[in-house]
């Protein structure tokens, strides 16, 4: 089959969850076009190489700001996203009509879907939450949500119907049909490996700028108050640079290899609380502690969540004390997903249709 993958640049989160489908998409004969933009691109040329094309997309715009409001944002953006949508569908039309794509996947591009062709969308946030959980405020947006989503075959989430890890964010939904919604459980490029436990810390910096490098100073001006071994992953795809600082290693990004060798290493991991970051410590049963982007109400929402089910702590970036908080991470119980990245490749293949 000649596929495209489309994939949204809203930091790596979406292309690193989707490297075990187009790697097993690949492995299978498929020819795989990725469409996506950004470091996100970097990324995906990186670890494919060869094994697939790609094609530069026009990215969205983000809806979270630390500078303005959920609500405002939100209403500010969502005309420039619908002009990039309605563009993006266009240049899609044209990539099918060209190449006679049989499939089209898309995660999170709303504009990646046409009429003639299966459409699929991996999506989980069905429902953007909105500060202080305003009711209405969510009703628009998951209305919003469905009306874009509308146009694809189903929506395929990363997630599972019960004991979940994203709650709200695609649950218990007003909008959305039942059988238009599959739960595949979570997608993750991690791989659990037999190894001693000889990292006391990763710090995994990721997301968006300016907010990642906000994560990074932060992170490494309270560094020093930790003991044992460290690691620092500043995900800055390109060139490629490691430093020593006291007893941290600071590495610029980590290929697969390395990253699942440090990630199965360590005691703990310290992030944002993106949720492919959360998927990839399920992945591979990981302590961890996390520090959701300011303005992200996925984020604080996926947070908060985590910390009152209890698998995870989780502390607004202003108040962080690394010392402490790891301490306090210590205590929660982690995630035990009822199934891994290999049987939910396989039910997302299932679920599209490919062969």
């Amino acid at each position: 089959m000649k596929i495209i993958y489309s994939l949204c640049s809203w930091g790596l989160g979406h292309a690193t969850r989707g490297l075990p489908v187009i790697r097993r998409l690949i492995k299978d004969g498929h020819e795989v076009i990725v469409y996506t933009s950004g470091r996100s691109l970097e990324l995906l040329k990186s670890e494919l190489g060869g094994g697939a094309r790609y094609i530069a997309a026009t990215p969205y715009p983000s809806p979270y700001s630390d500078k303005i409001g959920f609500a405002l944002r939100f209403l500010t953006t969502a005309p420039k996203i619908m002009r990039i949508i309605k563009e993006e569908t266009k240049d899609i039309a044209g990539i099918v009509r060209e190449n006679k794509i049989d499939l089209i996947i898309s995660d999170s591009r709303f504009g990646s879907y046409c009429n003639s062709v299966p459409s699929y969308l991996l999506f989980h946030q069905l429902r953007f939450i909105a500060p202080l959980r305003l009711a209405f405020a969510e009703m628009v947006t998951e209305y919003y949500n469905h009306y874009l989503q509308d146009k694809f075959e189903k929506i395929i989430v990363p997630d599972y119907a019960e004991n979940s890890l994203s709650g709200d964010l695609s649950h218990n939904l007003r909008y959305f049909k039942k059988e238009k919604v599959e739960y595949v459980g979570i997608l993750s490029d991690f791989e659990k490996i037999e190894t001693d436990e000889d990292i006391d810390y990763l710090f995994s910096i990721s997301g968006p700028e300016p907010t990642r490098t906000a994560l990074e100073e932060k992170l490494l001006s309270q560094i020093h108050l930790l003991k044992g071994n460290i690691a620092v992953s500043l995900g800055k795809p390109g060139k490629f640079t490691e430093e020593k600082l006291g007893n941290a290693v600071i590495y610029s990004f980590l290929e697969k290899k390395r990253r699942d060798e440090l990630m199965n290493r360590a005691k703990m991991v310290v992030s944002r609380s993106g949720y492919t970051t959360v998927m990839d410590v399920a992945e591979i049963d990981k302590k961890a502690f996390f520090i959701p982007t300011p303005g992200q109400t996925e984020q604080i929402y996926l947070g908060k969540h985590l910390e009152k089910e209890g698998y995870f702590h989780s502390v607004k970036q202003r108040k962080l004390k690394l010392d402490a908080d790891t301490e306090d991470a210590l205590k929660y119980k982690g995630f035990k997903p009822p199934w891994k990245t290999a049987e939910s490749v396989e039910r997302f293949l299932k679920a599209t249709g490919v062969k």
